[in-house]
């Protein structure tokens, strides 16, 4: 049983990284390529990335929607939209 229980803590680390690894992708795109004005700091990007996790938004789809807007201000409005926080809170407005 602590096997179990030891593998499901790997594993879960392991997903934790990877959504970092995600968000430090998407910060770097929006901070640091763009200078996107809604986050100032890096710091600040991570913050508004870990806020869209919680709130149950695709970190994943965000980012790879984010790259692909190539620092347009409005495609990466519509990004936040389709994939982040306000993607997951709309979705629960429905249910």
């Amino acid at each position: 049983m602590r096997w179990f229980v030891s593998l499901l803590f790997v594993a879960a680390c392991t997903t934790e990284a990877e959504v970092d690894e995600i968000c430090d992708e998407m910060c770097q795109e929006l901070v640091m390529t763009c200078e996107y004005d809604a986050y100032p700091s890096f710091e600040s990007c991570m913050q508004g990335c870990a806020f869209s996790r919680e709130q149950g938004g695709n970190v994943k789809r965000y980012q790879e929607c984010v790259t692909e807007a190539a620092c347009d201000t409005f495609l990466i409005v519509d990004c936040e939209h389709e994939f982040g926080a306000a993607a997951a809170e709309e979705q629960g407005k429905e249910d």
